[in-house]
Order: structure tokens, then sequence, then C-alpha cells
């Protein structure tokens, strides 16, 4: 806000009138006056007494904020994108700065404003000296952030900082920015980046091992969604869409050579969902039995180069625990008066002993 507004409205919301803030420091009224139009500005030595006449601080009299709000952050990302399409991206640019000068330790702002112009200069057309003057700029805001008390901001900016670096082949430079950030989930994925440094570095063989673990790991991610996702719509009663993410969540575990049993899990979730007795035991089954063998991950291409403890994976230990759910959950109260149901869990229960 506006040093003029701020006089005047402070002014008013103390009842107050322009002459006696002029009387009080020792101005005339038609001073106050324009100061209040923004005309003129009140000479810095009457700026302390009037902060205390008006009960506010300089800071709020100059509209200094470390603060901005979502909705302001909205708003004035949408105006320089407004100004970039129809004045230019250097437009843009100035905008921006005069923002980050007015809130100078705010480090969402610096961070949205870093990342949309870096944006817009992709599709500016400028030339290549132009585009890398600007990038330069925009670089020296992202070393600001690594400094950030915001985990995510700062992390983000070593991820942008190390994709910079690698683009520009300074395969050392962009190591040193990822090795400063943690593998966690709330930053962002830097395995892509260490894998493309990797492979410019000639070691293909580190590359695809720590592409083949983040396979695994996006895999199984992405069939826990579907598996809650099933879950979720036949809690709304929608059943078909349930049956559909069910079918899809099978052939994703084939078409990437996972456990067998994660093929099974979803129609076992629609036949208990159906209160489908032949059809639940059938699958459930299948399911004992495939725990019982040792899955080996690195039989698949995949997979080959992922190391582990032992010699594959195996999931008998988990037997038990389900074997208790299946007996004790009001869920599958439906199945425990059938005799085929109850042989089948005694028969798992005897081998597991």
């Amino acid at each position: 806000m506006a040093i003029s507004k701020v006089i005047q409205e402070r002014r008013k919301a103390l009842g107050l009138t322009q002459e006696q803030v002029a009387e009080y420091l020792g101005v005339t009224t038609p001073a106050v006056n324009k100061w209040e139009k923004g005309s003129t500005c009140p000479d810095i030595g009457l700026l302390a007494p009037l902060a205390r006449l008006l009960k506010t601080d300089l800071n709020t009299l100059f509209g200094f904020y470390e603060d901005i709000t979502r909705q302001e952050l909205v708003l004035f990302c949408k105006e320089i994108h407004e100004a970039v399409i129809s004045n230019g991206f250097e437009a843009g640019f100035q905008i921006a700065q005069v923002k980050i000068r007015e809130y100078p330790n705010n480090d969402m702002l610096l961070h949205n404003l870093a990342l949309q112009l870096q944006g817009l200069l992709a599709t500016s057309g400028l030339d290549e000296t132009q585009t890398s003057t600007y990038l330069k700029k925009i670089d020296a805001w992202y070393e600001r952030l690594t400094e950030s008390d915001d985990v995510v901001i700062r992390n983000s900016a070593y991820y942008m900082l190390a994709s910079r670096a690698i683009s520009e082949q300074q395969y050392e430079v962009a190591q040193s920015y990822l090795d400063q950030m943690p593998n966690r989930n709330d930053t962002p994925d830097k395995r892509m980046l260490q894998a493309a440094i990797y492979l410019n570095q000639d070691k293909s063989e580190e590359a695809a091992s720590l592409l083949e673990r983040t396979l695994l790991t996006a895999i199984s991610d992405v069939q826990m969604v579907l598996y809650r996702l099933i879950d979720a719509n036949i809690a709304l009663g929608d059943m078909d869409t349930a049956a559909y993410v069910a079918e899809r969540v099978s052939i994703l575990s084939e078409a990437f050579d996972l456990n067998h049993y994660n093929t099974l899990v979803g129609p076992f979730q629609m036949a208990v969902a159906k209160k489908d007795v032949t059809k639940t035991i059938e699958i459930l089954k299948k399911m004992l039995n495939t725990m019982t063998h040792t899955w080996t991950m690195q039989v698949s291409p995949l997979y080959r180069r992922i190391e582990t403890n032992n010699s594959g994976t195996s999931m008998e230990k988990m037997i038990t625990p389900l074997l208790q759910g299946l007996r004790q959950s009001p869920e599958y109260a439906y199945l425990q008066d059938n005799e085929d149901f109850l042989a089948l869990l005694r028969d798992f229960e005897d081998k597991v002993k």
C-alpha cells in the first residue's frame, strides 16, 4: 500500500483531521493534504513523529511487509504473465524485480517468480545471448533460495540449479548441488538428475542400477494408489469402476514383472466387496500358495541389477497374520460358515507351524 493511503487510512481510523496532524507535526494543512493525495511525501525528519502520531511503525507506514498472501501471489504472477505476453519478457522481468525488492526476504515469492520466469523464458523467442543473461539472473535467485529456512523451497532451488548445471555439461557442479538434497518424499526427485549425471560420466552401470530401483519404487507406489482407488470406488458404490481399476492393476503387475501375488490383490478386493464366496476362496487359495514361494526380482530384465540381502523375497512370514485377519475381521464374516474356507485356513495354518 502506498504511503499516501497509509497516512490517510490511519488518520481516519484514529479520528484525526488533517489540521490536527499538521499542528502536531508543525506543518501546514495543505502539506498533509498533498501527502494523502500522493503529490508529495513527508520529509525524512517527519517520518518517525508521523508514525508515532498514527500509532504505527515505519515498516507499516512505507508498506514494507515480509508476508504476501497466496491470493496476492497468484494475482501478481498473472500480472507478470500478461506483461510478458503483451510487452515482451523484459517487461515481465522488470515487474518481478520491483516486487522482489519490495519483499526482499519473502522466499515463497522469489521461488514462484524464479520458476515462472524460467518457464516463460523458454518460450520467449529471445536469442541465445539474451536467454543466457536472464538465466544467470534467475540462477542467482535460486542461489539465494539455497539459504531458505523452508526445506521444500531450499531443495527445489538445489534441484533447479543441478538441472541447469547438467544442461551446461557441468556435471561435478550438478553433483555438488544434488549432494545437498536429502532423499525425502517432500523434495524433488533427484534420482533422474543423478542418472543423467552418471550417463554423462560414462557410469552407465550405476545409472542402470539407479533407474531399476527407481522403476520398482514408482511401480509399487502406483500399485498402492490403484489398490486404494479400488477401495474408494467400492465405498462409493461404483462397482464397475472398481472392477476396471482392479483389472488395470493386475495388468500393471504382469507388465512390470512383479510378484504374482500383486496380480491377485485387486480381484480379491472385488470378490470380498461382492461377498462372492466361491470367487473369494478361489483367489485366496492362489494368494496363499503364491506367498509360500520365493520371488526373485532379478530374474526380470527390469530389475536384474537390484541388489538384495538374499536370493529372493518370500511372503511366508505374512501368512500367519493374514490367516488371523481372515478369521477375526468382520469383513470376512460371510465366509465363516463355509467349510471349504475353513479347511483352506486349517491347511495353511498347519503349513506355517
